[in-house]
């Protein structure tokens, strides 16, 4: 004989829409913004003769079709039409626009690196007084952009080391950290071309501008590749470390219960998914296997197969 438990949770499953409304709000205000300061910036880079300021234009167009994605990820992740269709919710969609946004992240950093090669050995020269006023005004521009989107996207460096240890109460918007990766690397593209232009206008270090910029391409490429590896685990469904697979089976054995299969995976913020089978003379409840499991997440959907000893 066996029996099967299924603590149905599908509600606790569903992505926290609260925090992810007010991170949408943030985003479609940035995306404007962005695309403002775009278009200035590309026309002045134009007039001036800036290659710095140019590719910052051009780097904001990138960024401002990557924010636009993000954007569109907060609609889908609210789409009742995907709700049914997916098993466990829209919460993938939300890391899924993350690895991609990532992956644009990356190819604007190699981009940046080429242009600044190009530059180093093709130099143009630049009208610096308007260059250096609109390459500040793009700055605070990102700057701003930052703030509107929040400081809690501030852990983004660290996140591939603490992505499962962080607490379990904050929501896990890979969307919304690849958004603020977006603005940082902006406004380090903005602060590189005001070094630059400085630079090259006082003491003639025409040379400083493409060397900046490919350190900048170096910083973002970091960034993308931190975002993209815990993006990654996710939509592979990596083994969470907030349930560990031998403490679990040392308290069942304690119980006088045999763990023979256990499977968790995250499935979008802060939701779990957990199917156990286990072995066992006396039957027992969800709620015992629920505090067994030893985790806070706010949405864990746990699914159980008790088998009796003497079936095996």
């Amino acid at each position: 004989m066996s029996t099967l438990h299924h603590c149905n949770q599908a509600k606790e499953l569903e992505v926290e829409f609260d925090e992810i409304e007010k991170n949408e709000t943030r985003t479609l205000w940035v995306v404007l913004l962005t695309a403002l300061m775009m278009v200035i910036e590309i026309a002045a880079g134009y007039y001036t003769g800036s290659m710095a300021l140019l590719a910052d234009g051009y780097h904001m167009f990138s960024h401002a079709g990557a924010l636009s994605i993000s954007f569109l990820v907060y609609r889908l992740a609210k789409s009742g039409t995907l709700k049914k269709k997916l098993t466990f919710g829209t919460g993938k969609i939300l890391p899924l626009g993350g690895y991609t946004s990532a992956l644009g992240l990356a190819a604007i950093a190699l981009w940046m690196a080429y242009e600044s090669a190009q530059r180093f050995f093709n130099p143009v020269a630049i009208e610096f007084n308007e260059a250096i006023l609109v390459a500040i005004v793009g700055l605070l521009v990102n700057l701003a952009s930052f703030a509107l989107l929040g400081s809690h996207g501030h852990d983004h460096h660290d996140h591939e080391h603490n992505h499962d240890h962080d607490h379990h109460h904050h929501v896990h918007d890979h969307n919304h950290q690849s958004a603020v990766l977006h603005v940082l690397a902006d406004a380090l593209t903005s602060a590189a071309a005001i070094v630059a232009l400085l630079a090259g206008k006082y003491f003639g270090l025409i040379w400083l501008d493409p060397v900046i910029g490919i350190a900048g391409s170096l910083v973002i490429l970091k960034w993308a590749y931190s975002l993209c590896k815990v993006t990654a685990k996710e939509l592979l469904d990596y083994h969470p470390s907030e349930i560990n697979t031998a403490t679990v089976h040392a308290k069942l054995k304690d119980a006088g219960i045999k763990l023979i299969d256990l499977h968790a995976w995250r499935s979008g913020p802060s939701n779990l998914i957990c199917q156990i089978i286990v072995e066992t003379q006396v039957s027992k409840d969800t709620a015992f296997y629920k505090n067994l499991l030893g985790t806070s997440a706010k949405g864990l959907h746990l699914v159980v197969e008790q088998r009796s000893v003497q079936q095996v």
